[in-house]
């Protein structure tokens, strides 16, 4: 099915910006959920494959809006980390008041919404959709159980230097986080717990990994489901995938393990939502 795209932008303040790709199939009426996907740490809506991958879940009869958090690094330039100062700052509270902005925007308005996230944007995914939310469900690709697995060690280094220095391997970039990260996580306890999130959502929840997932091993699927009602949990393991499910960047083309997770969504989707 032919697809159409378009971009728009969501400001929460006069210097935090969401940009959002929408993809959704042409000359038809969107009957079934809008997927919100949300990209993981170090990640963004045009990096490597996912505007393919976006494109295919669109063309399979579903509006999918990618996002780039306001905090993610990547502004203006979309496929660079033109703006690092706001990476050093980001906190999972940062992306879900952003996916709270989007929810509330018009362009979402009268459409059931599925938050769609890859690693880190899974737990954004978990937490922004409380009772209240109006989230009709959720997908989790390659999501931890918990934010930040550090020893103590990595965490009083962390402290006492002030800073956090990343190599992104998917670019090449050494990135720089605060000490606030750190410390906003220390002070946030339950709020940024996704597991109970889940469990209090009540909604449907498809978990999906790859069963060669270096970076998040694939019992964390297990662990983000463990609360949640057995009539709303799905699992799903990927064999032989990674954590970003063959999917490189720069895009290289499709890949098996990518595919097999877009019939998984869509396929999930039917079940879950066709009425």
């Amino acid at each position: 099915m032919a697809t159409i795209s378009r971009d728009f932008e969501v400001h929460l303040e006069a210097d935090r910006i969401v940009r959002v790709s929408v993809d959704e199939p042409c000359g038809v009426e969107i009957e079934s959920p809008t997927v919100v996907f949300i990209p993981g740490f170090k990640g963004f809506k045009d990096w490597g494959g996912w505007p393919w991958f976006c494109g295919e879940v669109a063309a399979a009869g579903h509006r999918v809006a990618r996002i780039n958090p306001s905090m993610c690094g990547v502004g203006a330039g979309l496929d660079v980390f033109d703006e690092p100062e706001r990476f050093a700052r980001q906190t999972l509270a940062h992306d879900v008041e952003d996916v709270v902005a989007l929810l509330q925007h018009p362009e979402m308005s009268g459409s059931r919404i599925l938050l769609l996230g890859h690693s880190r944007g899974g737990l954004v995914a978990a937490l922004a959709a409380n009772p209240c939310s109006g989230v009709a469900g959720i997908i989790t690709m390659g999501t931890p159980d918990q934010l930040l697995r550090l020893t103590d060690e990595e965490i009083n280094r962390w402290l006492e230097s002030g800073i956090r220095e990343i190599v992104n391997t998917r670019t090449g970039e050494t990135l720089v986080q605060d000490r606030v990260v750190l410390e906003d996580f220390m002070q946030q306890g339950d709020r940024y717990n996704a597991p109970l999130a889940l469990s209090k959502a009540r909604i449907p929840v498809l978990a999906i990994h790859g069963d060669s997932d270096q970076a998040v091993e694939c019992s964390a699927a297990t662990r983000l489901l463990e609360g949640v009602e057995e009539r709303y949990a799905t699992s799903t393991l990927i064999e032989g995938a990674g954590h970003t499910f063959g999917l490189v960047h720069p895009f290289t083309g499709p890949h098996a393990h990518a595919q097999q997770v877009i019939d998984v969504i869509c396929h999930w989707i039917e079940e879950e939502f066709s009425a």
